[in-house]
């Protein structure tokens, strides 16, 4: 079962209508924010929405609704779903444009059951496809995936494509990437990508667990000596990545880093839930 809530009701996502007139449909003008559940709380709710805010404000788009209010939507959303549920909430430029700023946004918040990565994806690890620029407005979460749909049909073997702007590997498709080289964990800084929830859960159970992390793009020049890559996200939690582009990742396999990081993770997600 999946569900949608708009103008003030939760209803079928099919009914959901969006006027043609919408900035969202016509020129792309949208941020959205996605969650999960995890024993039917939200996870890290508090962070999706200091992101969903900081997205908005990046965008000049105004604020749809409080915080609460937009948390209520949240809770009873996930209470009718009756199962572990994937959230994600969008806000569209609404109709009109004022000196480059949407004053009158529209939103709405759909609800669908998670579908969590299948287990080869973990076990035996993916490909990313790299590209040579950087994600549009990479420092809020727009709705605009154009440009990484179209390179992946050009390489369908791809799980996801990665933005990699004059050699400096930033980000993939929907999540934050991670390099294992020299005995550290290498992932772009904040100032270059958008803070990734998944991302923040990590860095800190990495270096709980001992390990180093530097906060610097890495480099597609670097992963012939890289010992391991991975990438995060709500949903996928942490896959391995053992191809990027032409260049194997190691020994090809997903490495005991990595292995670690995924049950660290799972094992502790819990810490996070709202």
């Amino acid at each position: 079962m999946s569900l949608a809530y708009f103008e003030g009701e939760f209803r079928s996502p099919s009914s959901v209508c969006i006027p043609v007139t919408d900035m969202g449909l016509q020129r792309g003008v949208g941020v959205f924010d996605s969650l999960r559940t995890l024993g039917g709380k939200p996870l890290g709710l508090s962070l999706h929405l200091d992101r969903l805010e900081h997205s908005l404000k990046e965008a000049g788009i105004a604020s749809p609704a409080s915080r609460g209010e937009i948390e209520a939507v949240i809770r009873e959303g996930i209470a009718r779903m009756d199962q572990e549920t994937s959230i994600r909430i969008y806000v569209t430029g609404g109709d009109r444009t004022e000196g480059g700023n949407f004053p009158a946004p529209r939103w709405f918040a759909l609800f669908e059951p998670i579908h969590k990565p299948d287990r080869s994806v973990t076990s035996q690890g993916v490909a990313l496809w790299p590209l040579p620029h950087e994600r549009p407005l990479p420092l809020l979460k727009s709705i605009n995936y154009m440009a990484a749909f179209v390179e992946k049909g050009h390489h369908p073997d791809a799980y996801e494509v990665l933005y990699c702007p004059n050699g400096e590997i930033t980000e993939a498709t929907s999540s934050n990437a991670f390099m294992v080289i020299d005995g550290k964990l290498v992932t772009a800084p904040l100032e270059r990508v958008l803070s990734g929830i998944t991302r923040t859960f990590v860095i800190e159970l990495a270096r709980e667990a001992g390990y180093r992390v530097e906060e610097r793009c890495p480099r597609l020049d670097e992963l012939t000596r890289a010992a391991e890559f991975f990438i995060t996200g709500s949903v996928k939690e942490v896959v391995p990545v053992v191809k990027i582009g032409p260049t194997r990742i190691g020994d090809g396999k997903p490495g005991p880093v990595t292995r670690h990081m995924i049950q660290l993770l799972a094992g502790s997600l819990g810490r996070w839930v709202e």
